[in-house]
């Protein structure tokens, strides 16, 4: 019996495409100025009407910091809460770019492949 798409595979894939992007629209944000953990995922959730909310933010910044693509910026205290900027250091902003153009080719390549799919669909309605 075939299975159907069920929403806690939905669900994955969602989450799994997420982290893959991440990393650099973070990058990106901070490739423009100095901003805290608060500040960019206010920005995520806000400029993507919740689709690209991130629940956990400091394992990706973490990971970010471990691997020098980041660094705490300053630190700051305002309402009783301590903030830090991060920034983005010469090895994120390489990182970035790298990420950035694998990004857009991949996205070239799905255009691509979708437009030969829409392609082959009018060719089947053409032949009926």
């Amino acid at each position: 019996m075939p299975r159907g798409l069920n929403k806690d595979y939905s669900a994955k894939m969602t989450e799994n495409l997420k982290k893959a992007l991440t990393e650099m629209l973070i990058l990106s944000f901070l490739s423009k100025k100095d901003m805290t953990i608060y500040e960019i995922l206010k920005i995520l959730d806000n400029q993507s009407d919740g689709v690209c909310r991130i629940q956990y933010p400091y394992g990706v910044i973490y990971r970010m910091s471990d691997r020098g693509y980041i660094e705490i910026a300053g630190k700051a205290v305002s309402d009783d809460r301590r903030r830090i900027h991060y920034r983005i250091t010469d090895l994120g902003r390489e990182y970035l770019e790298k990420i950035t153009d694998e990004y857009e080719n991949f996205l070239s390549g799905m255009n691509m492949i979708m437009k030969y799919v829409e392609h082959l669909g009018e060719a089947a309605e053409n032949n009926h």
